[in-house]
């Protein structure tokens, strides 16, 4: 897809419906399969799910670059594939079961950072300091590598990467004393109620435009 192109955003993109439509025919199967032991389908829902997640984001970094518009149709369709990951213990199924907080748990992490991604991309990178506070807010990840892949997403020239990552790393918090230095801050991300909302809005922006 040539995100940069996009025009106006719709409805899910075609791959979220192809991808949606191979979950519902496969996943009763194998549930059908288990049922005897459903500890095992809730361990393949798990497995499937922290496979499947992180390949999605990797895929989202090869998004580039991406324009604003381009930015609203992948959250859009990000949204639409975090619904149908919320529901998969019970696709197709008579019998509509809640799904263990363990996997609920693994869906919302995974997914709101992909939408977080796709938020920090929408945003201008203009002043440099709140672009860059705003990434760290977001997505509480102090990889110098993480944040340029954002920047290729934004289609930023390397110059302006240049000074924009000597910024990220002046902005960095220090890790308190004797702690482990590491990629990981203690920045909370907004909560999946205040994410949802957000969605919403998005989608009832959508349907205006419509």
């Amino acid at each position: 897809m040539p995100w940069q192109s996009v025009e106006h955003v719709g409805d899910q993109s075609p791959y979220v419906t192809s991808i949606i439509m191979h979950i519902k025919q496969n996943v009763p199967i194998i549930r059908d399969n288990l049922a005897s032991t459903r500890k095992y389908f809730t361990q393949f829902c798990i497995k499937f799910t922290n496979s499947f997640i992180p390949k999605f984001i990797n895929h989202l970094f090869r998004c580039k670059p991406i324009s604003m518009v381009g930015a609203e149709q992948l959250l859009l369709d990000t949204h639409s594939l975090k619904t149908v990951l919320l529901d998969l213990p019970s696709i197709g199924s008579q019998v509509l079961r809640k799904a263990p907080a363990s996997y609920t748990k693994i869906v919302v992490k995974g997914m709101t950072r992909a939408e977080m991604i796709l938020k920090v991309v929408m945003a201008p990178h203009e002043p440099s300091v709140v672009f860059v506070d705003n990434y760290i807010k977001l997505l509480a990840d102090g990889n110098p590598e993480t944040f340029q892949k954002i920047l290729d997403m934004k289609g930023l020239k390397r110059s302006e990467q240049s000074s924009m990552l000597e910024l990220f790393r002046q902005r960095l918090p220090t890790p308190p004393s004797g702690a482990d230095s590491g990629p990981s801050l203690s920045f909370s991300a907004p909560t999946p109620e205040q994410e949802s909302s957000r969605i919403r809005r998005l989608e009832k922006l959508i349907k205006k435009r419509l």
